[in-house]
């Protein structure tokens, strides 16, 4: 007979797995070179870019083209509309086809040809603003060029190798593209003396929006001598590469080998490579160094880890879940590249039912950017199960998607994951090998959180929604974490928004924002101007209640 002390803890025990059923997956790595968007190996091009080319590239795994435009015809003229045409037609071919472009504009090849005046490389800046706007979301990033031959800022024959001038170009540059992308320079003593600012990017001020936190460096001559030609200065070789291994975890760091003098065999190679966290490499020059690299056993190494590349090892995902419970997720994720993303990137998690392609997605706050070279990141997620999700079997999945519109959907812009099993070429998802049964049966408390999963193909009775859903509109957060200033964009009609505020973790108002502070689909927030009040560094909460939902948004401030 079994006594009752016994009963009661065989249900306590029942109800205890019940509330906490999770399972531990495990992932095995690959060692498969892997097409990803803004890393690796680029392709030259100084033709227009063809499908056919796109085509060629994806097929050996090239997801980036340099793209160069040689214009002497254009060094004393405004660009004719025919060129202007022929450059957004390369970006947008570039975006049919799946992959992004390095851009770079130069007067001439020759060192002791003509470049051009200050005054008209700032027209033809001004004139390609509007082209560099509207297609920012291919471009990778932009090499700063216009100055000298191949625009590496070294030669001029208008005297503009000087920091005044390549100032004045790398900030119209940088003011002709969203804030969101960057400018590479040709040394990093160029972006010292252009900033006037000594010190190398720390995780306070990285990815804030300002001028410098948006420019990288592209090295030319790498591996050429012990200053790669010039690259660094001779008195100072080891700052030089000390500042780029800290500078460079934020920024990219792309460019090509020139000489094979005696510098650039493997040892060398990876070493610099991974030490100053390269992100793009040419493959197209120079042949020797290349060739060597292959002989020497490195190449394939080097294909694998040029920018980032993340390996999922293990994950600990919720069994089972109740509507308006709460799911949770933990895994750990290896970043074995170089080098981390440097634009902006998603982390959703998706939940799909196999049988009806009934999808919900959850947009995490997380940023991959953060997970660093050689670093072991852990990954927790705490979210809810909306109230009215549909019943059923949901396979579970992450998605590394761009952020940008035109391209989230698109999985050639999507990240893969390193790992053998898990990549979808279909949807651009990492599957988690897990399946989370969504029932009315699971265990555990209601959520009480702010994150919700939403549904992405489900149609909802927006009658029945709980208030803690999102509505069909997006509220996105610019630069986060942030130092300052942080843009929060939504698109919709001033007439539904009910309240817009900032809470901090406790729930305590540090700030609300009137109609007349919603301009052009925006909120601009100062955290250090808040009405006197002085904040510490952490999470804050945007909050926006509209006559229909409520959507919030956590902002991580960095002082």
């Amino acid at each position: 007979m079994i006594s009752f002390f016994t009963k009661t803890a065989t249900i306590l025990l029942f109800l205890a797995l019940n509330i906490l059923s999770q399972t531990i997956v495990t992932y095995q790595s690959s060692d498969e070179i892997i097409f990803n968007p803004e890393r690796g190996f680029s392709a030259y091009r100084d033709l227009s870019i063809t499908p056919s080319f796109v085509s060629y590239l994806k097929n050996n795994k090239v997801s980036i083209i340099q793209r160069i435009y040689t214009i002497p015809q254009y060094n004393d003229v405004p660009l004719p509309e025919s060129f202007l045409n022929l450059v957004k037609a390369d970006l947008n071919t570039a975006r049919n086809g799946g992959v992004k472009v390095v851009l770079r504009f130069s007067y001439t090849d020759d060192q002791n040809g003509a470049d051009a005046a200050l005054d008209t490389i700032l027209l033809h800046i001004s004139q390609l603003k509007p082209i560099l706007q509207e297609n920012y979301d291919v471009i990778a990033y932009m090499e700063a060029g216009f100055i000298g031959a191949w625009g590496e800022w070294y030669y001029s024959s208008h005297n503009l190798n000087n920091t005044t001038s390549r100032r004045a170009v790398l900030y119209a540059l940088l003011d002709a593209l969203p804030e969101k992308r960057d400018v590479a320079v040709r040394t990093p003593d160029y972006k010292r003396k252009i900033f006037n600012y000594y010190q190398p990017l720390n995780f306070t001020d990285a990815f804030d929006g300002t001028k410098r936190a948006r420019t990288g460096e592209h090295n030319d001559c790498f591996l050429a001598d012990e200053t790669d030609f010039g690259t660094y200065l001779y008195n100072n070789i080891e700052g030089d590469k000390n500042y780029l291994n800290l500078d460079n975890r934020f920024v990219p760091q792309g460019g090509e080998t020139c000489c094979n003098c005696g510098f650039a065999g493997c040892v060398n190679a990876l070493a610099n490579l991974e030490r100053m966290h390269w992100s793009v490499l040419n493959k197209d020059y120079n042949p020797d160094v290349l060739a060597l690299w292959v002989n020497e056993g490195c190449m394939n190494e080097i294909k694998r880890r040029l920018g980032y590349r993340f390996e999922l090892q293990q994950a600990t995902i919720s069994d089972s879940v109740k509507p308006n419970g709460i799911f949770n997720l933990n895994f750990k994720i290896i970043n074995k590249g170089f080098a981390s993303p440097y634009n902006p990137r998603n982390l959703e998690i998706i939940l799909r039912n196999d049988s009806n392609n009934n999808k919900y997605k959850l947009l995490t706050n997380e940023d991959p950017r953060f997970w660093m070279s050689g670093d072991t990141t852990i990954v927790n997620i705490s979210a809810g199960i909306p109230s009215n999700m549909i019943l059923g079997k949901y396979t579970a999945h992450l998605f590394l998607s761009d952020p940008e519109p035109k391209l989230h959907d698109n999985p050639n812009y999507a990240i893969r994951l390193a790992n053998l099993n898990l990549w979808e070429d279909s949807t651009g998802y990492n599957s988690l090998n897990h399946t989370v049964n969504i029932t009315n049966n699971a265990g555990g408390d209601d959520y009480t959180g702010l994150d919700y999963f939403e549904p992405i193909n489900v149609v909802v009775n927006v009658e029945h929604h709980n208030n803690s859903l999102p509505e069909k509109f997006d509220v996105s957060v610019y630069p986060n974490p942030f130092n300052g200033i942080i843009n929060i964009t939504f698109n919709i009609n001033p007439q539904e928004i009910e309240s817009m505020n900032i809470y901090n973790v406790l729930g305590k108002l540090i700030k609300s924002f009137s109609i007349q502070d919603y301009i052009d689909n925006k909120i601009v927030w100062n955290a250090k101007d808040n009405n006197s009040i002085e904040l510490n560094s952490g999470v804050y909460l945007f909050n926006l209640k509209t006559k229909n939902n409520t959507v919030t948004k956590k902002l991580i401030y960095l002082k």
